[in-house]
């Protein structure tokens, strides 16, 4: 089993951040391997920030990413530069208020920095919607060991404000049925 995971947007949404959180869960959480990748620029906001994980029951001997599994795309830019490295039966999910433009089978789109601003009055805990969205999305990454590398890297209010964050995404997908056979059907929204 190979399992690819790609987060792409751009400087200051905490990709990287999220990226570094799922590969702690995953590595604690369960039996299985995995390595994280990230890429950006050095701008500290706005230049070109993703991050890859690839899980597998077996050592990886090639970090690299073949095909993604799951894309999360937090820019227009990002999805750009990423969609083309979706699996064909791949899940393609979006900030609908960023990224406006993707042509893909399974399209999820979910207006994440939206539903920050509006239920916590800060864009910064997007991150954390769309981790928790992610997190349920996808069964290698058990939201317990999600909290508990969460709370490895914040503390006090911040913590606080971040695992509610998370806890939104996670019960905006749990109990959802999304459909995602083609592209001419409707597209999953939330």
């Amino acid at each position: 089993m190979r399992y690819e995971i790609g987060i792409a947007g751009s400087g200051g949404q905490g990709v990287i951040l999220m990226g570094v959180i799922l590969a702690k869960a995953i590595a604690t959480s369960q039996e299985l391997f995995v390595a994280q990748t990230q890429r950006f620029d050095p701008a500290v906001r706005g230049g070109k920030a993703e991050s890859s994980l690839v899980i597998s029951d077996e050592e990886i001997d090639y970090q690299g990413i073949l095909g993604f599994d799951l894309l999360l795309a937090l820019s227009q830019e990002g999805c750009g530069r990423n969609i083309e490295k979706l699996k064909k039966e791949a899940l393609l999910v979006m900030d609908s208020e960023l990224v406006k433009e993707a042509i893909w089978g399974k399209i999820l789109k979910i207006p994440f920095t939206k539903i920050a601003r509006e239920s916590f009055n800060d864009e910064r805990v997007a991150n954390m919607i769309a981790l928790g969205v992610l997190t349920e999305l996808c069964e290698y990454t058990p939201s317990s060991a999600v909290k508990a590398s969460i709370s490895s890297e914040f503390k006090g209010e911040t913590l606080n404000l971040n695992l509610s964050a998370f806890q939104k995404g996670i019960e905006m997908a749990k109990g959802q049925k999304f459909n995602f056979e083609t592209a001419e059907e409707e597209e999953g929204e939330i």
